[in-house]
């Protein structure tokens, strides 16, 4: 027998799948031809829906387009997250665990997808300086918190002596990922592992001597 909550868990996974379609469909059409060029008709083909769905569920073009980076931003940093929580904060292996949690967070930056996301939204960063935001909260804060909190114990444990865990995981990205645009030539080209590792490794000297109790 079907009951009413069988109905309404239904109806709420068709919505989920449908909002998920869209947000699919949109990403590689605003990719492609960029937010003024996109339009909603070819975005709903794209997904199988109608016009009045994506309205239904965006509202519009400009917050289709915000939600659509936002979602793209949390996909790519899915790796660079699950990285930071794998942080080995061991005495004994916490500084070559350091480096390689930086290292794989390099990986999102050398990736065409990160590349793609980012000429998007610089391109139209001037007109709706929300994108910048959404990104940045979908993606780069989400991170810095996490390895601030990585960070956290490595100084409660005596490994390091930091005061303000948030500036010191912003720090330690920008000291291991300082040379990605010269190794990358802005996103135009890949780098080798070995550069980077090296570059990161660096970075994370420069950022222990700077830590050390």
């Amino acid at each position: 027998m079907v009951t009413s909550g069988t109905v309404d868990s239904t109806v709420r996974r068709r919505s989920v799948d449908k909002r998920r379609s869209i947000l699919d469909a949109a990403a590689p059409v605003f990719g492609d031809v960029g937010y003024e060029r996109a339009s909603i008709e070819t975005i709903a083909a794209a997904a199988g829906v109608s016009k009045p769905t994506i309205y239904s569920y965006f509202g519009g073009k400009e917050d289709l387009f915000r939600e659509s980076v936002a979602d793209s931003a949390r996909s790519l940093n899915a790796d660079s997250l699950a990285a930071v929580h794998s942080l080995d904060v061991r005495s004994k292996n916490w500084r070559a665990s350091l480096v390689r949690t930086a290292f794989a967070l390099t990986a999102c930056q050398r990736s065409e997808c990160a590349s793609a996301l980012s000429r998007l939204v610089n391109a139209e960063i001037r007109r709706d300086p929300s994108v910048f935001a959404a990104v940045r909260e979908a993606g780069y804060e989400s991170i810095v918190e996490a390895l601030a909190g990585r960070l956290a114990i490595l100084s409660n444990t005596g490994m390091l002596s930091i005061e303000d865990p948030v500036l010191a995981a912003k720090q330690l990205m920008a000291l291991t990922q300082v040379e990605l645009p010269d190794l990358t030539s802005l996103g135009t080209k890949p780098a080798s592992d070995a550069a980077v590792r090296k570059a990161v490794a660096a970075g994370v000297d420069t950022f222990v001597r700077a830590y050390r109790p």
